[in-house]
């Protein structure tokens, strides 16, 4: 089980806001007999990176025990934005699939900042909270807890937003991602 440092990253964007870049891709539609389909399903590879309900419901506990950290100190909760959800579910997939474990990606090298960007999330500073291998909500909260680096980012009373999301590799590992906002248009 690993939990590693905590990233938080400025990026300030004027409101005129960004080049909005558009990602097309193309609908694929074909025509098969089922004899074919039953031979394309047995060559075919399950995903690496898994979304299954139970995870889903991991990551909505892990929001709300959030919440409950930062009442307990007083702070205001975080609200569930769909796009920093977005985002971390992006990247809990991007580390199952390429089977590595850190804030930047090891072949883009892109951080919090450039994925939140690219998930046209607009803001003043993101964070990110990690880890790995733990298997319940509270676990994983526990740990982010004890450690002061993963604390101050729970804490931060900068987020006005968050988003978590928990992934299972077809391995049976589990990643568990934490984005953490101050938006231009809260």
């Amino acid at each position: 089980m690993q939990v590693i440092g905590q990233w938080k990253s400025r990026f300030i964007l004027s409101r005129l806001g960004l080049a909005a870049l558009l990602l097309l891709s193309p609908g694929c539609f074909s025509q098969s007999t089922p004899s074919e389909n039953i031979a394309k399903a047995q060559d075919f590879e399950p995903a690496k990176c898994l979304t299954t309900e139970e995870a889903n419901l991991l990551a909505d506990q892990a929001f709300q025990l959030i919440n409950l950290e930062r009442a307990a100190e007083g702070i205001s909760p975080v609200a569930s934005d769909s796009k920093l959800t977005n985002v971390a579910s992006d990247f809990a997939c991007r580390m199952v699939e390429l089977g590595f474990f850190g804030h930047r990606d090891p072949i883009t090298d892109d951080g919090p900042a450039n994925r939140s960007v690219a998930g046209k999330y607009r803001f003043y500073m993101v964070g990110e909270n990690l880890a790995e291998g733990q298997e319940t909500a509270a676990d994983v909260v526990r740990l982010w807890m004890e450690s002061e680096s993963h604390r101050e980012i729970i804490l931060g009373q900068q987020w006005k937003e968050a988003g978590v999301a928990v992934r299972n590799g077809s391995d049976g590992s589990i990643y568990w991602v934490a984005e953490f906002g101050d938006p231009l248009d809260f």
